[in-house]
């Protein structure tokens, strides 16, 4: 969904989950306000995940599966949130026992699509192996509720707008009108800015509409106001997945991911990481809605927060990509596509950006350093297109000058991929609607070592057009 495209290149609205970036070299510590609001929102009041209980030992819901269900599951499963009902208490969660066992056995929930890695992303949310043993033996062993006095408070959660009340909140003019059924509904609200002046940013917080609906939303900003050409009438909007903007690889409108999706926290930019609105600038709000069995009315806001001061950091938001090349054919389950780019300059990787379509089945991403040695920036086995994201390091990914980044994609156009939108199978090439396929990698970097009269986002373009010659060279179909 999202593009930084070159020839026919979208900016899809897939952009933009307020990354974290910090100085030169550091990434936010915990005492960062963001990080203070998450562990109010997520984990507030709540004990250390219990250790887990010895195979002799009866587990219980108080002591030991309430601190993992309230820091894991509760944020979406709560009231007014996304999750289909609430895990809040000892009979919620009894009430879902079997399921909650099938589903954590799995993997499928908590939702964290990539394996393990020695790099961690922040927010992550991954049981453990122990985690999923405990729960299962606790639904073998009855569902035991335990002591009153092990119980840990019910975390709390913030009404409204999270982060206080914003500087500036803009609405969409006109509501959506969800229908009962159908397939699913992609919609893009444009939101213009009432601003005179250039102002920065240091964070934004969305309210997608009636979260039961949403799966994600995606803001990506309009600088000129050209998206406003698609709506039939000033303030309706436009449907599609995907959004025109920049004919670059590397991406002139935006340099931060902003996203929404089930659990989002919304991010506090770090001083000097604050990014730019000018008078004229249009926000194009980008949004997953799936049917509920009711016609339900869809007005989506924004609020924005305002820093004091300009931007000193400048991240860039770029992407490798094969889309060119994918023409998948019918039966295929094993259908490789590889490119790979070689760094510039010395960077800081802040996030990844992996995407596929529902042909999609294993994603991988490393870098290859000078030295020779490698490492995994991001593996995920089972791809889902339902559960794609931006994923943020915990800390900042320091790639030299000369670093391969690699992608590594396997896609799957059988009648044994229970996603396939084509049965029986048929060629599919790349394209915006689902149903086509798209290889993307995308990335949020932070050039370092970099004069301070030069212009990165030129040099890494000229780099990405030149590799693409050699990226068609790479992509083979292997077996």
């Amino acid at each position: 969904m999202m593009s930084l495209y070159r020839t026919s290149i979208l900016v899809t609205a897939i952009l933009l989950l307020a990354i974290a970036v910090v100085t030169e070299g550091n990434f936010a510590s915990a005492t960062h306000p963001t990080h203070a609001l998450a562990a109010q929102i997520q984990a507030s009041n709540l004990p250390p995940a219990p250790v887990a209980a010895s195979s002799g030992e009866k587990v219980t819901f108080n002591h030991d599966i309430a601190p993992i269900v309230f820091r894991n599951c509760a944020p979406c499963h709560r009231p007014g949130e996304a999750g289909p009902f609430p895990l809040l208490t000892y009979d919620d969660v009894k009430k879902h026992g079997r399921q909650i066992v099938a589903v954590t056995q799995t993997r499928y929930m908590p939702p964290w699509p990539p394996d393990p890695q020695p790099l961690e992303f922040y927010g992550q949310r991954r049981l453990t192996h122990e985690q999923i043993t405990l729960i299962r033996r606790w639904v073998d062993q009855g569902m035991l509720q335990g002591k009153p006095a092990d119980l840990p408070p019910q975390p709390r959660f913030v009404e409204g707008w999270q982060l206080g009340k914003p500087d500036l909140v803009v609405k969409a003019a006109k509501p959506l009108l969800v229908p009962a059924t159908g397939t699913d509904v992609y919609w893009n609200f444009i939101l213009p800015v009432p601003i005179n002046e250039t102002r920065w940013v240091k964070a934004i917080e969305i309210v997608p509409g009636e979260k039961r609906l949403v799966h994600h939303a995606n803001l990506v900003i309009d600088r000129l106001g050209l998206l406003r050409i698609e709506e039939k009438e000033p303030g309706a909007g436009f449907g599609g997945p995907d959004i025109m903007i920049d004919l670059s690889p590397v991406d002139h409108n935006n340099t931060h991911f902003l996203l929404w999706k089930p659990g989002t926290v919304p991010y506090v930019e770090p001083d000097g990481m604050a990014f730019r609105l000018d008078k004229g600038t249009d926000l194009v709000l980008n949004t997953h809605l799936q049917p509920s069995g009711k016609p339900e009315l869809m007005q989506p806001s924004v609020g924005i927060y305002f820093a004091d001061k300009p931007a000193t950091k400048h991240p860039i938001l770029f992407m490798i990509e094969c889309d060119e090349l994918l023409a998948i054919p019918p039966g295929d389950s094993h259908y490789v596509v590889n490119s790979s780019f070689r760094f510039p300059f010395d960077v800081d990787v802040l996030a990844v950006y992996p995407h596929a379509h529902h042909l999609g089945k294993d994603l991988k991403a490393t870098a290859t350093l000078p030295d020779g040695s490698s490492l995994t920036l991001i593996h995920i086995r089972n791809w889902d297109l339902n559960w794609q994201a931006v994923y943020r390091y915990a800390k900042p990914v320091r790639l030299p000058k000369g670093t391969i980044v690699s992608m590594h994609y396997v896609y799957d156009n059988s009648d044994d991929n229970v996603v396939n939108p084509n049965h029986p199978p048929q060629l599919v090439q790349t394209g915006n609607r689902t149903r086509d396929e798209m290889a993307h990698l995308a990335f949020q970097i932070l050039p370092r070592n970099f004069p301070s009269t030069g212009d990165p986002r030129a040099v890494l373009e000229t780099a990405l057009v030149q590799s693409e010659a050699c990226s068609t060279g790479t992509v083979a179909r292997m077996r």
